[in-house]
């Protein structure tokens, strides 16, 4: 955008100076061609007064155009020069040199003494301008006398002559020129110039009237432009009476020189009439300077006139509305003398006035209200003494000695009140300096109260809130952290132990939905109430969440002082808790880690705590387990198989394996139980057993099980398809799966995806795994039972509730636990209980199921209790899903069955992206 402006303005930069170069050139040669009856001096030298004013405009600026116009003004009268000068060179210095000397020694003259004032600014100015130019010009005129001696021959024109008319030449070259340019560069409207177009015109006549005259007697025309020329300078502006001026001048040259009498043009009478020309025009030009300093000097004091009397004006309204000022200010003083008399009693902040001893000198009705003092009672009081409590006197009295006694104004603090009725209250005071009147007087202390009892109360408990658990009354998360790091610092820089102590309640979500939130609330609060009896008042206490607490003991004696700290803690835990329904004993697991031996940072401190909490549970939970450093390559290998878990569901290592569940009576296989198996790439085929926990705690448990649940339905119909006669398909239900809000209706899509018929289909239940609350319980199986799903309860006799369940809930097969069965061929008591198991079961109609019979012993035993279904690996393992085709070949012959890989089932390898939950 600015690049034609940046060129035009390069242009320029070179252009100007040779256009200046060029006029003065020019001017040069009208001058030269002027003719002149003494050689080699010019009537004007024109190039003087240009390069004058452009000195006086521009300064350094000009030099190089100046010098090179003059340079080539120099070539030019050389080239023109007569026959008879000197050789062209010397010619060409004296020349250069008197064109040189005449504008510079001028503006060097007019500088030192003017400085940088303008020649056209006021008189004295133009006094200095005229003696520059008359110095300057008598200094040009020397080197042309001095060229005019060496040709000059006795006889022609004088020397002084030749002096005298070239110091006129350049005089009247900066009389007429440099005027006229600073005159036009202050006043470049033509409007201005010709501001009297009448007047022009009968000055122009007057003008041409004298030239006529100049035919008759040309000095007596000469003495007439005098009236002529001052009339342009009282009438005419600054630049129209300059170009008056020198039209004039340049006008009376034209008829001396050009057409006047020969005797007048020659010698004395040429000297005489360019001295009267030049004495009229420095005159003429002095005139209309001088008035217009006159008028400048009258606007000056017009104008300063005018200010000191708007000044004048404005000191008498100034001085009237100080006055009235007064007056007003006296009136505000009396009302508000009376508003700060109704403020100062009626506020409510309580405002108190001491002097320099604190001695109380003013009491208003709120301080009244609020120590219960009136002010009589109040009057003459100590402050301190009376209100103040004795740990923040000093304090308080320091603050008011420094308002009263230094340059600071106010001040504040908070304090401790004390009423007359014992009560306490916390007050920010306002501590201002009352000065009195009288300025050699001691002066006086206002405290303006403000009540902020309330305000620090909420404080306090917004910062409880931040820092403690509301429901324990130990210290929260972000607490607990800060004061682990600041006690990890303290041990590394004094060389002592301390330790990090972690731990939680033992089925306590068992706890919570038996006996409700309300009671595992109260359980965890005596649980906090103990762990803080049990350990130190420097040592820190903190609910992480749930039923998991931390413990920080500070410096501590190595591992023996942390584990009794640990077995005082599991002791008082273990002792009953009285719970409405009568007692309960709950147990802990507790996991220890020492810094600085385990770890330096908190982070890592936690980390192994947990650690070895998790190893105290997988211990069988109520002990105590203390951080080591397999501990973290168990940790790690937990974790590389969480990511290869997670590779397995996406790469399609996951495979179902069924095992036959078969008839009694005639060893028809009724139905085959679906387990999942890993088919890892580097550790063979893994069970559920081995990655199943690693799965819960990650959150891919409910991903795996509705994986097995699809693929399961998804192969059921190629079950029966192989099978002779229909084939029901069991599925395990883990825990997560059970209690998930939305598991009838993932069951309900994923049969309706499979198209599988329902009654093919049955779910295991853990006895374990229902919750006490029947009527919650009996709601999700009647929604999987509308499904027309099989419903078994798997492990039946584990638990204490197996008859209500039976009679309360809509299942249609039992499977004894494994446990009970392994034990009841050799144990009457519990093949006593068996009997009784399967004796209830069919008295209800339900179909009784035996799991993991794995001898001839069982078998016998089951069959002769009246079981109906028998499974494990007597009859047949668990197949993969590749060898049910041989299998069931092997049942249509009546033979063994063997498994051998000889049928493979439809298996959709990888959990849609829908099915991950």
């Amino acid at each position: 955008m600015n690049a034609p402006f940046q060129s035009l303005d390069s242009w320029k930069a070179v252009l100007v100076p040779i256009l200046i170069a060029a006029v003065i050139a020019a001017l040069a040669g009208v001058s030269i061609q002027l003719p002149s009856r003494v050689y080699p001096a010019s009537i004007i030298w024109l190039p003087s007064g240009l390069a004058l004013a452009l000195l006086i405009l521009r300064g350094r600026e000009a030099v190089l155009p100046i010098l090179g116009g003059l340079f080539a003004a120099g070539l030019l009268y050389v080239y023109q020069a007569p026959a008879g000068t000197p050789d062209p060179l010397t010619t060409f210095l004296a020349v250069l040199l008197s064109y040189l000397i005449a504008p510079f020694a001028a503006y060097w003259v007019f500088r030192q003494a003017a400085s940088h004032r303008n020649p056209l600014s006021d008189y004295l100015g133009f006094l200095w301008f005229l003696g520059a130019v008359t110095l300057g010009s008598l200094g040009a005129a020397l080197p042309i006398t001095y060229l005019a001696s060496l040709y000059l021959t006795e006889g022609q024109t004088p020397l002084n002559e030749v002096l005298l008319f070239s110091w006129f030449a350049h005089s009247l070259g900066c009389l007429t020129v440099t005027p006229l340019i600073l005159s036009l560069v202050r006043e470049p409207m033509v409007s201005r110039l010709f501001q009297r177009p009448l007047e022009w015109i009968l000055w122009l006549g007057g003008l041409g009237f004298i030239l006529g005259m100049t035919q008759h007697n040309v000095m007596q025309a000469l003495f007439l432009l005098l009236p002529l020329m001052t009339w342009a300078a009282t009438r005419f502006s600054v630049s129209g009476s300059m170009l008056a001026i020198t039209t004039s001048t340049y006008a009376a040259l034209a008829c001396v020189f050009l057409r006047g009498d020969a005797d007048i043009s020659l010698g004395m009478g040429a000297l005489l009439s360019e001295t009267l020309i030049i004495t009229i025009t420095g005159t003429s030009c002095y005139v209309r300077v001088l008035l217009a300093d006159r008028e400048r000097v009258e606007n000056s004091l017009e104008t300063t006139v005018e200010e000191r009397t708007r000044e004048l004006q404005i000191t008498n309204f100034e001085l009237k509305d100080e006055i009235f000022i007064r007056e007003q200010a006296e009136k505000s003083f009396r009302r508000s003398s009376r508003h700060f008399r109704a403020l100062f009693e009626n506020t409510s902040n309580p405002i108190i006035v001491v002097d320099e001893k604190t001695l109380i000198r003013q009491w208003n009705s709120a301080a009244e209200a609020l120590f219960g003092y009136s002010r009589d009672e109040a009057l003459d009081r100590n402050l301190l003494d009376a209100f103040i409590p004795p740990e923040q006197r000093d304090e308080l009295a320091w603050k008011m000695t420094k308002v009263q006694n230094t340059g600071l104004t106010r001040d504040q603090i908070e304090t401790q009140v004390n009423s007359f009725d014992g009560t306490s209250h916390t007050l920010l005071w306002n501590i201002n300096r009352l000065q009195e009147e009288d300025d050699d007087a001691p002066a006086h202390i206002i405290l303006i109260g403000q009540d902020i009892s309330e305000i620090r109360e909420t404080q306090n408990q917004l910062h409880y809130l931040a820092h403690y658990d509301v429901l324990t009354n130990t210290a929260n998360r972000r607490l607990f952290e800060d004061r682990c790091r600041q006690a990890i610092t303290s041990s590394l820089r004094h060389g002592h132990y301390c330790a990090l102590i972690a731990l939680d309640v033992d089925h306590f979500k068992r706890i919570n939905d038996t006996l409700g939130h309300d009671a595992g609330d109260e359980l965890l609060q005596e649980l906090a109430r103990r762990l803080q009896h049990n350990v130190r008042q420097e040592d820190t206490i903190a609910r992480l969440g749930g039923d998991e607490f931390a413990i920080l003991l500070n410096q501590v004696n190595g591992a023996e002082g942390c584990e009794k700290v640990a077995r005082g803690i599991l002791a008082a835990i273990t002792e009953p808790v009285r719970v409405p329904s009568g007692e309960l004993i709950i147990t802990s697991s507790i996991g220890i880690t020492l810094a600085p031996v385990d770890g330096t940072t908190y982070e890592d401190l936690l980390k192994n705590a947990d650690m070895a909490m998790y190893r105290a549970k997988k211990a069988g939970r109520n002990n105590i387990q203390f951080f080591s450093h397999d501990m973290n390559t168990e940790m790690q290998r937990q974790m590389d198989l969480e990511r290869e878990l997670r590779e397995a569901i996406r790469s399609g290592q996951l495979d179902l394996h069924y095992q036959p569940i078969i008839n009694v009576r005639d060893g028809r296989v009724v139905a085959l139980e679906a387990l999942l198996r890993w088919n890892h790439p580097s550790r063979g085929l893994l069970t559920p057993q081995d990655f199943l926990d690693v799965a819960e705690q990650t959150g891919q448990l409910q991903q795996l099980g509705e994986w097995v649940c699809h693929n399961a339905c998804l192969q059921a119909r190629a079950i029966q398809a192989m099978s002779p006669a229909p084939v029901t398909v069991n599925i395990n239900l883990s825990s997560r799966q059970y209690n998930h809000p939305q598991l009838a209706t993932r069951l309900q899509r994923i049969i309706d995806e499979t198209n599988l018929d329902p009654h093919l289909l049955a779910l295991e239940i853990d006895e374990r795994v229902l919750s006490d609350r029947l009527d919650e319980t009996a709601r999700t199986l009647d929604r999987l039972k509308k499904l027309g799903i099989g419903l078994v309860l798997d492990r039946f006799g584990s638990g204490l509730s197996s008859l209500r369940l039976l009679r309360d809930l809509p299942f249609d097969q039992v499977k004894i636990d494994q446990d009970l069965l392994q034990q009841a061929p050799h144990e009457e008591n519990t093949a006593a209980i068996v009997h009784t198991l399967i004796n209830l079961a069919r008295q209800l109609s339900l179909t009784v199921a035996a799991a993991g019979v794995e001898t001839a012993e069982e078998d016998a035993f089951l069959r002769g209790a009246g079981c109906h279904l028998l499974q494990g690996h007597r009859f047949c393992p668990a197949l993969p899903s590749s060898g049910l085709g041989e299998l069931f070949d092997e049942v249509r012959k009546g033979r063994k069955l063997l498994p051998e890989d000889q049928f493979s089932l439809p298996l959709r390898h990888n959990p849609s992206g829908n099915n991950h939950h």
